[in-house]
């Protein structure tokens, strides 16, 4: 196992560092758009990022006191083309330490880029979930300068300063001081400075015991992007509405053991050994990844939409505790959600396979599921098979969630631009930007 040294304390002079282990992975992975095509339609890599790219190992390297044999950084570059690329590209992200996205109007208008971006932070989120402790593994830099207005929504909530680097970079990025030599002090500044950034945000993570750890790697052609077309998601583009159907701790079912709930509906946490944080929380966050703007509210707060006493705003995704369809408060809704014609909600039911009161009590509960939602069920299996029979673990969760609400919007996107006549017809105006492509 390689090791990476750690900050020395000041109390120790014996020579002893902790050591970060990069689990065989690299420490960083570089993230960039690539040029446009030549005019034979030929991909040329960009040989400045290039050497950003090599400079910011060589300070990494030695900053982190990186053992021989360890990765500092990964690139594309550096892969060939064939049928592998897109594994060893999803190995690299499945195992990197720190996430360096490289800011530029080209870069969140590319898919590939989102796809990225979208791989990465998933692993965040899900150790976020997990230990609680917001601990900030994506690290920013600047290729070229854009509006802040121009970040989407899934870029809002990474920390980014640049404070402490030079005006010459805040004003030029990297293309522009690496490109002009007079400014060559302040290129060299920036590399070494960005350097200092990625090795403490990992170390950031080791202190508080929570690193990105290695994921399972997901096919790279299944990533939805993060980004939400021609780069122009910001926030309030893409409303997502994210409903959670659970009872309280107060109002359970007879027999119900209490210990995934709280005395508010939205404190519903099913994954309890896996997670500290209310699942609604942690599909915002997916949402907001996505570069959807989520609104989070319980199935009574959103009847009036569901049920179409109020115009229909957005897409929608019922987070279902099964649980609650045995109560006759959440089964006569449901079953009011079903008998209507409103395929932009869509449903995800949420099983823990760990949790043993679930397996031993599955037939009455699948009852009670199957008899409020069958229509539900039956069309969702269509999109995703795993949603509608049970999401068994909060990684299988973030995986099942992006295609559930994607198809939510799409359905939202097909009636928004419908001229057909009817009680759900959207408000003139109201839409959803669409998905884009690198």
């Amino acid at each position: 196992m390689h090791g990476v040294s750690g900050p020395r304390s000041t109390d120790d002079e014996s020579g002893a560092y902790p050591t970060l282990d990069v689990a065989g992975g690299p420490f960083f992975f570089l993230s960039y758009a690539h040029p446009p095509k030549d005019e034979r339609g030929v991909q040329v890599p960009d040989p400045w990022i290039g050497k950003l790219y090599h400079d910011l190992c060589e300070h990494v390297r030695h900053i982190a006191e990186l053992p021989a044999g360890a990765r500092a950084g990964f690139m594309d570059q550096e892969l060939r083309p064939g049928n592998e690329w897109p594994d060893r590209l999803s190995r690299a992200l499945a195992t990197c330490r720190v996430f360096v996205p490289l800011y530029s109007r080209r870069y969140f208008k590319s898919e590939h880029c989102g796809k990225e971006w979208f791989a990465f932070n998933r692993r965040r989120l899900n150790l976020r979930a997990q230990s609680g402790i917001p601990v900030e593994t994506i690290v920013p830099a600047v290729w070229i300068p854009l509006p802040a207005e121009m970040l989407p929504e899934a870029a809002t909530s990474v920390q980014f300063s640049g404070s402490h680097f030079s005006e010459l970079y805040a004003e030029h990025g990297f293309y522009g001081i690496i490109k002009v030599s007079r400014w060559r002090e302040a290129y060299e500044e920036a590399v070494y400075l960005l350097a200092k950034e990625i090795v403490q945000a990992a170390e950031a993570a080791f202190a508080a015991e929570s690193p990105a750890e290695p994921a399972e790697d997901a096919p790279y052609e299944m990533l939805p992007s993060a980004f939400g077309g021609e780069g122009k998601a910001g926030p309030g583009d893409k409303p997502i509405r994210v409903t959670v159907v659970a009872p309280s701790r107060d109002n359970l079912p007879a027999g119900r053991e209490n210990s995934s709930y709280g005395k508010d509906i939205r404190a519903w946490n099913p994954y309890g050994q896996a997670s500290v944080r209310p699942l609604a929380d942690h599909a915002a966050e997916l949402a907001r990844s996505l570069s959807y703007t989520p609104e989070v509210g319980d199935l009574f707060r959103h009847e009036a939409g569901l049920v179409g006493r109020e115009p229909w705003s957005g897409p929608e995704v019922l987070l279902i505790d099964p649980w609650a369809t045995l109560l006759p408060e959440f089964h006569d809704i449901l079953r009011q959600v079903d008998s209507m014609d409103n395929p932009w909600v869509q449903v995800l039911v949420v099983w823990n396979r760990q949790d043993q009161q679930m397996e031993r009590e599955a037939e009455r509960i699948m009852a009670g599921l199957n008899a409020a939602l069958p229509r539900k069920l039956r069309e969702g299996r269509a999109i995703s098979a795993l949603a509608v029979r049970g999401v068994p673990s909060l990684r299988e969760f973030g995986m099942v969630l992006p295609p559930v609400i994607a198809e939510a919007g799409r359905h939202y996107l097909r009636r928004a631009s419908s001229s057909l006549p009817g009680p759900h017809q959207p408000p003139p105006g109201q839409h959803l930007k669409g998905e884009a492509g690198r």
